[in-house]
């Protein structure tokens, strides 16, 4: 497996498709955001898209985005650490450092009030750019007699989100006809996880446990906050460094996706927001990537939605009218939709926890605003092929999937045959289904969470 991930590098950087990992050692005031993982906040794609190959034209986009930039989902979220640091504060406890810390969340926490979960200006201007791109990239399918559909979830960040999009498509294409919704209705292949992989999820929590002990080092920071670090650990009748050491870090990674004028960049240091990092990470790959601990499977979860969009793909390239779907989620979703996909190697499979990183980020994956793509092409004699992007960036599948190649048998990267990656992800559908039908492991009976509880309670 490792052979096989270095031999995908390569095979990226000859291309010059990008899906860069960030080590120990590289992390420095450029990258520094990426440290917040799943929470970094989207920026503008660099690299330019490759012209399609000579007689195809553009005929149907496929999409589907997590919610952009948020404020943190709960007031508790940034109370806890103001009011640990306030407390001490007032005790007298603080180091100059230390204070500046506070002063700079009393900010931080101002321009959140009220605000928990809510999608910041940011985040409705990152889906405001993305929908102008796919204008301005596809204008074929952006037409007044085509159909754009877009369907979300019914989180208010998520309707944001969508109707962010829509607006900026409306500006550009007054005429546009929109079909858009936000239902329950769509619930099963915008969200729900298939509950057979619940019991294979847990065989991971322990070595996630271990993972995350070995990786939590909160010492130094709490050194230069308090004049007597020991202060913390009996403040409150018990040690809260590490419930500290957490919540900043929570609150320093998601100041990024908003604009209060401060934030908290240089609380922890390099090494610091590394680890900090590698846990954030841990967290959604041990519940949404491969690996054998998990019996390989956590993906196949939401089968259901790659269906769909084979399902979507098949109607309007037989010509129902439609020319874009949108699709607006979460990144409970993402997370596992983007390692079934397995572009850029997210397939990526291992029980050595510690090399996870170093193969697998979240802030190449479902990170604020992130998205996948499928965009499919049609040449005059009826060939269809597609290539996909992911967060707006030219993706490749593993090298089982051949490029499409012309008339004269070139290869035309990174564009692949429709018929090959259906015929590619058609083989994961039944695959789970065959698993599914032979597995003895316990399915989770209790009862399923709706998205509205998950949201309330995770990162998303």
């Amino acid at each position: 497996m490792r052979k096989t991930i270095v031999l995908l590098s390569v095979l990226l950087l000859t291309i010059g498709l990008k899906a860069e990992i960030i080590k120990r050692d590289q992390v420095n005031a450029d990258n520094l955001r990426k440290m917040a993982g799943s929470v970094y906040a989207y920026e503008a794609p660099t690299e330019p898209l490759t012209p399609a190959p000579k007689g195809f034209k553009p005929v149907y986009l496929t999409h589907f985005g997590r919610h952009g930039s948020r404020f943190l989902d709960n007031a508790s979220n940034y109370d806890r650490p103001y009011n640990i640091l306030k407390e001490a504060d007032d005790a007298g406890a603080l180091t100059d450092f230390g204070k500046d810390v506070l002063r700079r969340l009393e900010i931080i926490r101002a321009e959140a009030d009220q605000r928990a979960g809510d999608l910041t200006q940011k985040g409705m201007q990152q889906h405001r750019d993305i929908a102008r791109r796919m204008v301005e990239n596809y204008p074929e399918l952006f037409t007044n007699d085509k159909i754009i559909m877009a369907r979300s979830t019914t989180s208010h960040r998520v309707l944001v989100s969508e109707y962010s999009a829509l607006m900026q498509i409306l500006r550009m294409r007054p005429k546009i006809r929109l079909d858009y919704d936000s239902s329950n209705h769509d619930e099963p292949w915008m969200y729900t996880e298939d509950k057979a992989v619940s019991a294979h999820k847990r065989k991971i929590s322990g070595a996630v446990s271990e993972f995350n002990q070995r990786h939590t080092h909160p010492e130094r920071l709490m050194s230069v906050l308090f004049k007597d670090p020991e202060y913390i650990k009996t403040a409150g009748g018990r040690d809260q460094s590490g419930s500290l050491y957490s919540s900043l870090y929570d609150v320093a990674s998601y100041v990024q996706g908003s604009d209060p004028g401060v934030d908290l960049d240089d609380v922890f240091t390099y090494d610091e927001w590394y680890d900090l990092f590698l846990m954030n990470n841990m967290r959604w790959y041990s519940q949404a990537g491969f690996s054998p601990l998990t019996d390989n499977v956590i993906p196949y979860g939401h089968c259901v939605t790659l269906q769909n969009f084979i399902d979507f793909a098949d109607e309007a390239l037989a010509g129902n009218g439609v020319s874009v779907i949108l699709r607006y989620g979460h990144e409970v979703t993402l997370m596992s939709y983007f390692s079934l996909l397995d572009l850029n190697g997210s397939g990526y499979s291992t029980d050595d926890l510690e090399s996870v990183a170093d193969h697998w980020a979240a802030y190449n994956l479902a990170y604020m605003g992130g998205n996948v793509q499928w965009v499919f092409f049609r040449d005059k004699k009826g060939n269809v092929i597609v290539k996909f992007l992911l967060n707006e960036q030219e993706a490749t599948l593993p090298e089982t999937v051949p490029f499409y190649k012309d008339a004269k048998g070139n290869e035309q990267r990174p564009y692949y045959r429709w018929e090959d990656v259906r015929k590619f992800y058609l083989a994961k559908i039944a695959y789970w289904e065959d698993f599914k039908a032979h597995d003895d492991t316990p399915v989770e009976e209790t009862p399923r969470r709706s998205y509205r509880q998950e949201i309330s309670t995770s990162s998303n």
